[in-house]
């Protein structure tokens, strides 16, 4: 289970508004930091019931990979083209049914009250960040909630040529 996001330096994955304009100093279009490799290995996905309303408004790139939303909602609406299942229950037990659907790299999406939910569970086992050079205040942090230590080792470290920003790889410490 991987958590592929840009952050600032002050740690916030959006800023007021879920405004994502941030994104703008880090140079790399569409593809970059590795974001093509990153989503060939991806078989799902687990989104947030907010980052999906966001999604929901722009044309389904992923295929016809699963997503799982997770959503105390009575009502989530769906999004043509993607295979998406409503989970309302604690992520720990998400897992073993993801795992039983045969998915093996599955992608969270979402702010971090959801990574949070991963990390309480001890259930994130790859960490990718790309940090764009800019601080943003206000905004979502990378994780949020009740969690204990979790620790994590860097395997990589990535700058693109003439590019501020930097990508951070870190598998979980076990």
């Amino acid at each position: 289970i991987a958590y592929y996001v840009a952050m600032s330096l002050d740690g916030r994955i959006a800023g007021p508004e879920h405004d994502l304009s941030f994104l703008q100093t880090l140079a790399q279009g569409p593809g970059g930091y590795g974001y093509d490799e990153f989503i060939a290995e991806i078989d799902g996905l687990v989104v947030g019931a907010s980052a999906w309303d966001f999604m929901k408004d722009y044309a389904w790139t992923y295929g016809e990979r699963p997503v799982g939303v997770l959503t105390h909602r009575d009502e989530i609406q769906a999004v043509e083209g993607a295979d998406m299942h409503i989970f309302s229950g604690d992520v720990g037990e998400l897992i073993p049914e993801l795992e039983g659907a045969g998915l093996e790299h599955v992608w969270v999406i979402g702010g971090g009250n959801v990574v949070g939910q991963f990390l309480a569970a001890d259930r994130l086992d790859e960490l990718i960040v790309t940090v764009a050079p800019t601080f943003l205040g206000r905004g979502p942090a990378l994780a949020d909630g009740e969690f204990p230590l979790r620790r994590f080792r860097l395997v990589r470290v990535d700058r693109a040529e003439g590019e501020d920003g930097v990508q951070l790889r870190y598998e979980r410490a076990r």
